[in-house]
Parts: structure tokens; sequence; C-alpha cells
């Protein structure tokens, strides 16, 4: 059955995030087009040589927009799909359906860490579309060759494992972004009034809380820190080794901080949800 919601979360927010997406290259290549035309064709044409300029600079606006757009975009449809799937009118529907409240947030947690996702790359080619050229990807398949041969396999090894950390780290807080709202979202809904306003309150409530017991763990750890000896004179392997800690430990509080964060949730949709 989580097949099926993922499908139909996956339709329904597809429809504004692919467009933006499409806009986002189509203008990073008209960006450059148009950059070319101003120095190439328009040369020894006032009129057009300004008129090409003015067109470049508004896609470049447009396009600088576009790239926050996609992030903006898919952080509101991760609100709005979330509040007005599960806790308004439509609520009444899916509580209905054979699915579990675990299933229903799941959807919501995977689809918009797909989007969020899909907002990095797709920036990510828009921002090498505008800028690089052929002599660029020359230069980083030499360099990433030279990097291969110089690295020894315990080097090699360990680059490996921090991107792989990057990597888990990165959906581990987005899913904590995503909950850092379901949660204040679901409690607020408990109410019979002002949900809205008390979404908002428990919301930097958490936040607040959440700041608290990050900067006792902080003053928890400093010791911690002293002894590993971190510093730019140390060896290479105390460094790395240091930098690993450091990665799996910003997990583990990660996924502790979602599984409190999911629990409160699915506690607030299963037992107290006001659909009123």
């Amino acid at each position: 059955m989580l097949r099926k919601l993922l499908k139909h979360e996956f339709r329904a927010t597809a429809r504004v995030m692919l467009p933006l997406y499409l806009l986002t290259v189509v203008l990073a290549l008209g960006t450059r087009l148009m950059g070319a035309w101003t120095h190439n064709l328009a040369m020894g044409n006032q009129f057009l040589e300004g008129f090409t300029a003015f067109l470049t600079g508004l896609m470049g606006i447009g396009f600088v927009l576009s790239v926050m757009a996609v992030f903006v975009v898919a952080w509101v449809l991760m609100i709005l799909r979330f509040r007005s799937n599960l806790l308004a009118d439509e609520g009444y529907v899916m509580f209905t359906l054979p699915v579990s409240p675990h299933q229903l947030v799941w959807s919501k947690l995977i689809v918009s860490t797909v989007w969020f996702a899909g907002a990095v790359v797709i920036d990510a080619i828009a921002m090498v579309t505008l800028l690089a050229d052929l002599s660029a990807f020359q230069g980083l398949a030499e360099f990433i060759q030279t990097m291969m041969r110089e690295l020894d396999a315990y080097l090699l090894g360990n680059g490996i494992a921090v991107v792989v950390e990057l990597l888990v780290l990165a959906v581990v807080s987005c899913l904590g972004l995503c909950l850092s709202f379901y949660a204040p979202l679901a409690i607020g809904h408990s109410f019979a009034q002002h949900k809205m306003l008390l979404s908002v309150v428990f919301f930097f409530a958490i936040q607040v809380a959440v700041q608290m017991v990050t900067s006792v763990l902080f003053l928890l750890g400093i010791p911690v820190l002293d002894q590993l000896s971190w510093n730019w004179a140390a060896a290479i392997d105390q460094r790395i080794e240091f930098f690993h800690i450091f990665m799996w430990g910003s997990v583990l509080l990660s996924v502790v901080y979602c599984a409190v964060l999911y629990c409160l949730t699915l506690r607030m949709l299963s037992r107290h949800l006001n659909l009123e």
C-alpha cells in the first residue's frame, strides 16, 4: 500500500516540481546563450547589444530566482501536502484507507526527500550548464586521474567513507527538516481552535528545546574534543579518525532527533488528531 501512496504523492507534487526543474535548466541554458550572443552577434550594433544585454540580465535574474525557488517550493509543498492531505478535510478520507499512520507519514517523508535531493541535482546541473566549458571537464578528468594515482588505498578508502557519511547525514538531515514541521503541525491540529497558530507556537517551542539540548551536548563534548587533541599539527590518520567520529556522531544525534519527532508525530496522528 505504501507504493500506491508514493505513486499518488509523486503524481500530485510532480505537476509543480518537474516544470520548475525544467525551467531552471532552460533559464541556465538561455542565460548562457544570450551571454554569448551579447559578446558575438551583437558586436557593432549598439541597440542590439544593449537589448541582448538587457535580456541576458533579465534571464539571469530569472535563473537566480529559479535556483532558489526549487528549494522554497519543495519546502512549501512538504508542509502543504502534509497539512492538506492528513490534517484538513482530506484527512477524513486518508485515515479511512487500509493503511497505517506509519505509511502515511513515510509517504510524505520519502517524496519530500526525493524532491529536495532533486533540487540539489538540478541546481548543480544548471550551474554546470551556465558556467562550465569543455576545457573545464577535461581539466577535471585529468585532476581525477592524478588524484587516483597519488592517493594510496588508505586515503582513497577514507575518501569514499567520507562521501558515504555525507550522503547519510544529508538524508537524515532532510528527514529531520520534514519532521521538524510535521510534529508541531500534528500537535497544533490536536486542538479544536487556533490550530495553525498553535502549530507555529509548538514549532518555536521545539526549536528552543532542541537548541538547549544541543548546547548542553556541546558543553559535555568539550572534554572529549580535548582528549582527541584535534589540531592541524596532529597526524593525518588522527585527523581522519576524528572526522569520522564527528560525522557518525552527527548522524547519531540526527537519528535520535528524527526518532523523537517521528514518534511524537505518530502519537498525535493516531490518538489526538482533531479533524473538526
